[in-house]
């Protein structure tokens, strides 16, 4: 059986660069950064701080919650001492999302 060639996404030959690729999936997949729920995902590192970020991540959001998903019951503590914190600096940066309070999953 003959393999058949699929069409390359670069029109040269070269390889895309990794920002080129990563576009040209996000657009397959109807995904646009420039809407609030996905910039809150890319910005989620700013938003909760280093030591959190790499504990908690974003799952979803239901209505006004904000779900996260915490790896260790400490880190979901943590996430809930801060939550006003959180909300104030979601509200500030992404008003159009209606965040007002976290729900936070554990692992």
């Amino acid at each position: 059986m003959a393999s058949e060639k699929k069409p390359r996404l670069s029109k040269s030959e070269h390889p895309l660069l990794g920002k080129d690729v990563l576009d040209t999936v996000l657009k397959t997949l109807n995904i646009d950064l420039a809407e609030p729920r996905y910039g809150l995902a890319t910005s989620w590192e700013e938003i909760a701080g280093p030591d959190l970020y790499l504990h908690v991540k974003v799952v979803d959001i239901r209505h006004s919650t904000l779900v996260l998903r915490a790896d260790h019951p400490s880190w979901a503590n943590l996430v809930l001492l801060q939550k006003k914190r959180i909300i104030q600096a979601i509200q500030k940066r992404y008003p159009s999302l209606g965040i007002t309070s976290l729900q936070v999953l554990g692992a």
